[in-house]
């Protein structure tokens, strides 16, 4: 009976220690919480109101950034175009930082915080109150979980959250504009490119397609050419090697690797790739002071031959947008229909199909690729069997009724098919063919 009652005691008190811990932590998260939104900003103004601002680290040059007509510069050590989207999150930080913690009201010696001399001096112009501003930060906190700090003409040492370290820390090639390539690449109009044996240019034709100009213009392969604008559009300076181009040689600029040739909204910038060493290149853009660096995975997507860059699809279309199918081959010609969302042959006779045997054929259409591109004489069609092609595949598709037809011959072993359009053809697997056929059988 005792040994009952001492169970139930000792249950109670446990589940007396855990609400009453549980009491203290909700009453110290609560404090918590307010004296965090309570806590007091640093700089209590908004990064708008910022003028210029310079930072000056414990051992370096000193940075100087001023907005200029609305527009962030460097203007020390040297002018420079600035990178806005950094300046930008310097700013916002700067803006949002609040005091963490205040360790010591009148500190007796500043070099135990790191702050004599500070790591680094960020002094600010505004137009607001206060009109200049100055903030040290020094050391880490022994933990690493804050950053010492003094507003200057201010005695008291406090803590900043520490990954305020890495957001106002910066030196010049942080701040810098380090687009390697500055014109708009949205506007693009022509890409060459040369790097020893392999040259090709990209052209944007009237519909605003991308062409490979052989010649003949032929498709490009619209998500590879993508993914060059890509690398062009977010293309970085990895470091920088000189500030002018006073020694090419010593990059092998003077003999570069590779060439890229941009031109678009009526301006042209070239970008010269030079030697390689520790996993970058060295390059240049003619139209920039600097020598720099470019990591290598962009070397490697513009060294292409041009068949890498041909559009390998016959047909583009989306198959879900298939309308109507005509089919000739040397046993006959045939037309499908969508009508009701069924299909419906309607010739050379009128009957239903089965749904799924036409989308069968649809799918084996838009399979059709390139496995080769014959080099000679791409322009002659009869050599191919192209000038009466005894297969004519054409589909109807999308909202405005848009049509692609390919045309397809044999030769020998040899199967041979292009867009009606293309003005070269490329070289097809005879099993893809066939495929198309026995799926056509079938209906």
């Amino acid at each position: 009976m005792k040994n009952r009652y001492l169970k139930t005691l000792l249950a109670l008190a446990v589940l007396a220690a855990v609400w009453g811990g549980g009491v203290y932590w909700n009453r110290r998260l609560k404090k918590r919480k307010a004296t965090v939104a309570h806590r007091q900003k640093v700089l209590p103004l908004k990064t708008q109101q910022i003028e210029s601002f310079t930072l000056t680290p414990r051992t370096g040059p000193a940075v100087s950034c001023a907005r200029q007509k609305g527009k962030w510069e460097i203007v020390k050590p040297r002018p420079l175009p600035a990178d806005a989207t950094n300046i930008g999150g310097l700013l916002n930080s700067l803006t949002d930082a609040t005091v963490h913690e205040v360790v010591e009201p009148h500190p007796a010696h500043l070099k135990d915080y790191g702050l004599d001399p500070p790591a680094e001096t960020i002094e600010v112009t505004t137009d607001a109150t206060p009109p200049t501003f100055t903030l040290l930060l020094g050391d880490s906190t022994p933990t690493d979980s804050g950053l010492y700090a003094q507003v200057a003409g201010k005695p008291a040492v406090f803590t900043l959250a520490n990954y305020m370290k890495a957001s106002l820390e910066k030196n010049l090639f942080d701040l810098r504009d380090k687009r390697a390539v500055t014109l708009n690449v949205d506007q693009l109009q022509e890409i060459q490119v040369s790097s020893g044996k392999k040259s090709y240019t990209l052209a944007k034709n009237p519909e605003g397609a991308w062409d490979l100009m052989l010649p003949p213009a032929v498709r490009a392969d619209h998500f590879s050419v993508e993914d060059m604008v890509d690398d062009l559009r977010s293309l970085q300076m990895q470091s920088i090697l000189e500030e002018t181009k006073a020694n090419l040689p010593r990059y092998g600029l003077n003999a570069p690797q590779m060439t890229i040739r941009l031109t678009g909204a009526g301006q042209t910038q070239t970008l010269l790739i030079g030697k390689k060493h520790q996993g970058n290149y060295d390059a240049m853009n003619t139209s920039l002071d600097p020598v720099f660096t470019l990591g290598s995975d962009f070397f490697a997507d513009f060294h292409k031959s041009p068949d890498q860059l041909r559009d390998k699809n016959l047909f583009s279309f989306s198959t879900f947008d298939a309308k109507k199918v005509d089919i000739t081959t040397p046993k006959g010609h045939w037309t499908f229909q969508q009508q009701k969302n069924h299909w419906k042959e309607t010739a050379p006779s009128s009957k239903k199909e089965l749904s799924a045997k036409v989308e069968d054929l649809i799918d084996q259409l838009s399979d059709l690729e390139a496995k080769s591109f014959p080099a000679q004489n791409p322009t002659d069609l009869a050599a191919y069997g192209l000038t009466h092609p005894p297969y004519r595949f054409e589909v109807t598709y999308g909202a405005k009724n848009q049509t692609q037809t390919v045309e397809a011959s044999t030769v020998g072993e040899h199967v041979y098919a292009r867009r009606s359009t293309d003005l070269a053809p490329a070289e097809i697997s005879k099993s893809d063919l066939s495929k198309i056929e026995k799926a056509l059988s079938a209906l």
